[in-house]
């Protein structure tokens, strides 16, 4: 029988050992967060990590590995439409274990493992790059048509309407160009806050868009607003496969 490379093995056999890590490993990916002994944790940390590794890339064969293991098709779903998205920027990190209160009756060491949520380092970095960069833009069109203004001579008053329409149209050419947002959504605003009518969240990566109250809201981070579901799905985004009516 094969020795386990590290460690005690957790039940009585290999095959015993990995019916159980495909087991919590199912619970973590459908619940999110499970509380479990403390040894089982530290081993199923890097067992389910892989796993989500495989559902970043999302290619075929990737899939085939992971349902080698997690046999719940549904999970397997929600892990590659989802899971692996929401972390499509980190590089590993991807679960936390927290020490909790021992087990009644045998005293065993409990802990809770769970999924990270929280925005990445990354994606906080992005946003700011492009916050810098709208109001580089703006400052710009600014100047633009300050210096039209400076410039204009008497002769030039009586076109004034038509000089200034000329100008708006193209300040407001270069924004749109620049920003590239589709219609009835809104960019990212500083500190992740929701823009005022803008209710719905979008994700460029997996072109996904949750509404409020459903599963990941909370934790996805914007990378669009959108006014309506109509204008995220005109624009090309649609709902979560698990959210999706049959």
């Amino acid at each position: 029988m094969p020795k386990p490379t590290k460690g005690a093995r957790l039940g009585g056999s290999a095959s015993h050992q990995k019916a159980i890590l495909a087991n919590l490993a199912t619970a973590l990916f459908e619940h999110g967060r499970i509380t479990t002994t403390e040894a089982k944790a530290k081993r199923l940390r890097p067992y389910a990590e892989k796993l989500i590794t495989h559902a970043k890339t999302g290619q075929l064969a990737n899939r085939r590995e992971v349902l080698k293991d997690i046999r719940d098709k549904d999970v397997v779903h929600t892990l590659f439409a989802e899971i692996g998205p929401h972390f499509a920027e980190r590089n590993g990190g991807y679960t936390r274990i927290v020490k909790t209160l021992p087990r009644k009756g045998d005293n065993a060491p409990m802990a809770v493992i769970e999924l990270v949520r929280e925005a990445t380092a990354s994606n906080e970095a992005n946003r700011a790059t492009r916050a810098a960069a709208s109001k580089k833009k703006a400052a710009a069109a600014e100047n633009v048509v300050e210096a039209v203004e400076a410039e204009a001579t008497d002769a030039q008053v009586d076109n004034a309407d038509a000089v200034a329409e000329a100008v708006d149209d193209e300040s407001t050419a270069a924004v749109v160009a620049d920003a590239d947002a589709p219609a009835g959504s809104h960019a990212p605003i500083e500190g992740d806050e929701q823009p005022e009518g803008f209710p719905i969240k979008g994700n460029a990566g997996s072109k996904l868009y949750h509404r409020p109250g459903t599963r990941f809201y909370e934790s996805t981070v914007a990378e669009i607003w959108f006014a309506t579901e109509a204008d995220a799905e005109a624009a090309g985004y649609s709902l979560p496969p698990s959210q999706q009516e049959d």
